[in-house]
């Protein structure tokens, strides 16, 4: 499964089909800004009055592109990467095979979905969803060391594990327990490590509360799977 969009339409996976377009745009925003660094984020405010995902990073682009035309801070350098890919993307052409490394936000921006003179984005809902929950875990409990081992999240508080936290990106549903067996086993491959272990997917209209897998591990670990939202905002226990 995959976010982004083509020449013709927006990409998203199926299980937000019913969601609206504002509230589709706010989890893709969500996702992708907790993936690229600093000056690739985009505000969550485009996505109120966007049409797409396409047209969150046009108007994104546009926007940067008149803040820089009557900017009045001094010019500190001239960027001829960023120039000629800015020129390329005005004039609808292909980007210069020279714009590597452009130094301009805003060139940056258009480099990293302006292909071939065309606007194309796929990015792997899987890696989005594992960095988002990683980055969740980090800005909540920023007392908490964060080790990966295998695509699993391991909190530590002073170097001793508490918890494993396994992202997965798939519908899942009540009705549907049956479809994860391959998640489960790989839940037991971890069992050595004698900690609790929750595999969290995305939360959704079918999947909203947590379900807990008795008798999987032989140890006494709990194994959770739990629904996890998908949102710019951290809530913590008891304090919203």
């Amino acid at each position: 499964m995959s976010f982004g969009f083509d020449k013709t339409s927006d990409i998203f996976p199926n299980f937000y089909s019913k969601l609206c377009l504002e509230d589709r745009l706010k989890i893709f925003l969500s996702l992708y800004n907790c993936f690229v660094g600093d000056e690739l984020k985009i505000p969550n405010k485009y996505a109120k009055y966007s049409k797409s995902i396409s047209d969150i990073f046009t108007k994104r682009i546009d926007d940067l592109l008149y803040k820089n035309k009557f900017s009045v801070k001094k010019c500190i350098s001239f960027c001829f990467t960023s120039n000629a890919i800015i020129n390329a993307y005005l004039n609808g052409k292909k980007l210069p095979v020279f714009a590597n490394e452009p130094k301009m936000k805003v060139a940056k921006l258009i480099k990293s979905v302006y292909k071939n003179g065309d606007f194309y984005l796929n990015l792997d809902a899987q890696i989005l969803f594992f960095n988002y929950v990683f980055d969740k875990i980090k800005r909540r409990h920023p007392d908490k060391q964060i080790d990966i081992k295998d695509n699993l999240l391991i909190l530590k508080s002073d170097g001793k594990g508490i918890l494993g936290v396994l992202p997965i990106f798939k519908e899942i549903s009540f009705e549907r327990k049956d479809e994860l067996t391959e998640e489960i086993d790989i839940a037991k491959s971890m069992e050595s490590m004698g900690l609790d272990l929750y595999i969290v997917f995305p939360r959704h209209s079918k999947f909203t509360k947590h379900i807990e897998v008795k008798g999987c591990f032989r140890s006494g670990a709990r194994l959770k799977l739990v629904p996890y939202s998908v949102c710019n905002k951290i809530y913590n226990k008891g304090k919203r």
